[in-house]
């Protein structure tokens, strides 16, 4: 692991350095990979409030950077739930499509965040749900 991601975990991971013998028995690949899907998941985040945070926001990079983000947060999701897996000794299973209640959840979120980000305009709930599924469905396809 480089310095530069175990400092960076040091600060922003949720199971600091010293919880390390929750890990024990656990491969140690899994683990790692959870680490790293956090630090991705973190990373885009951060990257994506940079762009929010402009007084001219570019639309076509917001989109792309939320994009980044929900498939991040995938990907961070599926190792936690790989690790959770490992942590109660089950077998591995696969990894479960998102429920329906859970992609719309997902949608409305990330709609009224572009909703939010645009001064909260009148008349532009249709192009942000569907901006907000594109995002989605890009994100969880295999």
């Amino acid at each position: 692991m480089s310095i530069y991601i175990r400092e960076f975990l040091q600060k922003v991971e949720p199971f600091g350095l010293e919880l390390r013998l929750i890990c024990m028995g656990i491969a140690p690949g899994k683990f790692s990979d959870y680490r790293t899907a956090f630090a991705e998941f973190a990373q885009k985040a951060r990257q994506a409030r940079a762009l929010m945070s402009g007084s001219n926001p570019d639309w076509q990079a917001i989109d792309a950077a939320l994009l980044a983000l929900e498939r991040a947060r995938v990907n961070y999701n599926r190792h936690r739930d790989i690790l959770t897996m490992e942590l109660l000794r089950t077998a591995p299973q696969p990894v479960r499509e998102l429920a329906s209640d859970s992609i719309q959840h997902r949608v409305r979120e990330i709609a009224e965040l572009r909703w939010e980000l645009a001064g909260k305009p009148q008349g532009t709930d249709d192009e942000n749900w569907f901006r907000a599924e594109d995002i989605v469905r890009r994100a969880t396809a295999a």
